[in-house]
């Protein structure tokens, strides 16, 4: 759904050194997936990379260039990921079997806690509280859009921002149009960009 490449992860949108993201596949060379084939390859950051592994992949998943995962998932103030109740079943399925490939669902005090290197969830939180004081300042005119643009980018999880400046339709459009990758077809203009269904149609339309 989103990326600029050579600076985020695909998965969790945090901000790497180049030198910090993999060329992952996702169907691991181990289990028969091509080693040149553009359409197996995404950026991982190592964290997610490792979570991945070399579990064998099928179809039955939410890819970021090929579903909305905006849409697929929900993004809340205390860093948590969770599948979104309002899509139709099946893509709430191939959305949770992303979220389990990959732990991004891993969160304290919770039967899935993450591991001791597993600081996703806590930079989640903290850009979340980074976006809504933007918010603020942007609301009491003390900052602009570039400055928010500049924030987004310095930190990465584009949903998160998204999520927290929405409303905001001149905030939602720069956050489209001023990250290579993002998939414009994946929000509705006419209706405060709000996500819409990638693959209209479909058996799972997200």
């Amino acid at each position: 759904m989103i990326g600029d490449v050579g600076k985020y992860c695909s998965y969790c949108e945090s901000l790497r050194d180049a030198d910090a993201l993999a060329v992952e596949h996702l169907a691991a060379r181990a289990n028969g997936g091509s080693e040149t084939a553009w359409n197996n390859f995404l950026l991982s950051c190592t964290v997610c990379n490792s979570c991945k592994g070399t579990t064998a992949i099928d179809e039955e998943y939410h890819w970021p260039h090929v579903n909305n995962t905006f849409l697929s998932f929900v993004y809340d103030k205390t860093g948590r990921v969770t599948v979104n109740p309002n899509i139709p079943h099946l893509s709430q399925v191939k959305a949770r079997k992303l979220l389990e490939l990959t732990h991004l669902e891993r969160f304290p005090n919770t039967q899935n806690p993450p591991s001791e290197k597993d600081f996703r969830w806590h930079r989640r939180y903290e850009t979340w509280n980074i976006a809504t004081r933007c918010k603020m300042l942007y609301l009491e005119g003390n900052i602009d859009e570039n400055d928010i643009i500049c924030r987004a980018k310095d930190k990465g999880h584009w949903s998160i921002w998204f999520t927290v400046f929405t409303g905001i339709d001149a905030i939602l459009l720069r956050l489209i149009t001023d990250f290579p990758g993002t998939s414009e077809e994946c929000f509705d203009p006419n209706n405060h960009y709000a996500p819409i269904e990638r693959n209209a149609g479909c058996e799972d339309p997200v």
